[in-house]
């Protein structure tokens, strides 16, 4: 004969209260336990001030010990903490912060207790964010083979904006870029280099490489050009004497084309007091054709003539 509900639940009672009796006792006596400890290693999260960086080296991690019951969720990965420090209001230089249980963000109804943060306290140097244009300078390896030189570099752009740490930023004059070699090269040559900021402190917001424009030829030597006459704006102006010589840096096969016909020396009269007249003034030199940079202008003589009104 088939039993009834009732009377399967009716069944050794006594026996099943007890046995429910004892399970809801030690229900009760675990889940009062306060749990094991464990430490674990959390991120730390340092919170700065606006236009302010952290200079000095510090812990990415801290050390922190928890205790919670032994199936909270943290124990199966589902639960990540973090230290958070906050920096927000404090000026530039060294401040030591202490670690406390209290900077220990873990999610609310967790279980969890923080117990200890290791290190206790660490040490924080700030400074303000500051940026700089300085200029570029390329590295150059070897040199050009004998009998040849390098008569000018050109870099495109020929400055950065680097911006970075105060003293960091205040260190540097200017930024090379990765060292280029020349040897073995007799005409002009173009690079691209990239800018080698070794501190990781200092950053810039260039993307493109560095164009290096580098002008090699045949050595040179200095030549004097003479009798080259002085012009003037105003014909009521003289000058005393009406010609100089000019010294000039170029190879030797641009001296045998250079003559004074390729330079005009000009005084301009307009920026002159008449009433300190007559008086010492420098010539200005514009070289007309400078054989694509082989030629420089080295200097003049005299460095100075004299100006004077006409009778």
């Amino acid at each position: 004969m088939k039993k009834t509900l009732r009377e399967y639940a009716l069944e050794n009672w006594t026996l099943k209260a007890t046995a429910t009796f004892l399970a809801l006792i030690l229900w009760l006596f675990v889940r009062g336990e306060p749990g094991p400890e464990r430490v674990l290693s959390v991120p730390l999260e340092l919170r700065v001030p606006h236009m302010m960086e952290i200079v000095n080296e510090r812990p990415t991690t801290v050390e922190v010990t928890m205790r919670g019951a032994p199936f909270s969720n943290m124990w199966f990965g589902k639960f990540l903490p973090s230290c958070v420090i906050d920096l927000e209001g404090v000026g530039e230089g060294e401040h030591t912060v202490a670690l406390t249980p209290e900077h220990v963000k873990v999610s609310k109804g967790s279980g969890i207790r923080v117990l200890q943060v290791s290190p206790a306290r660490i040490s924080i140097i700030l400074e303000k964010t500051i940026s700089r244009e300085v200029p570029i300078v390329v590295p150059m390896l070897e040199s050009p083979p004998e009998g040849f030189e390098v008569y000018s570099k050109t870099l495109t752009p020929p400055t950065v904006l680097i911006s970075g740490p105060r003293s960091r930023v205040d260190a540097l004059n200017d930024i090379p870029t990765d060292p280029i070699s020349i040897g073995g090269q007799k005409q002009p040559v173009r690079y691209f280099a990239n800018l080698n900021i070794t501190d990781q402190l200092v950053r810039t917001t260039a993307r493109k490489p560095v164009q290096v424009d580098i002008l090699i030829g045949p050595r040179r030597r200095t030549h004097t050009i003479p009798r080259v006459p002085v012009a003037l704006d105003n014909a009521a102006f003289t000058t005393t004497p009406g010609h100089i010589a000019i010294q000039i840096f170029a190879p030797p096969d641009v001296i045998g084309r250079t003559g004074a016909a390729n330079f005009r020396v000009s005084v301009r009269t307009g920026a002159i007091d008449p009433s300190q007249l007559p008086g010492r003034v420098r010539p200005s030199v514009q070289v007309l054709d400078d054989f694509g940079g082989a030629l420089t202008v080295k200097g003049t003589d005299p460095q100075e003539i004299t100006l004077k009104r006409r009778r």
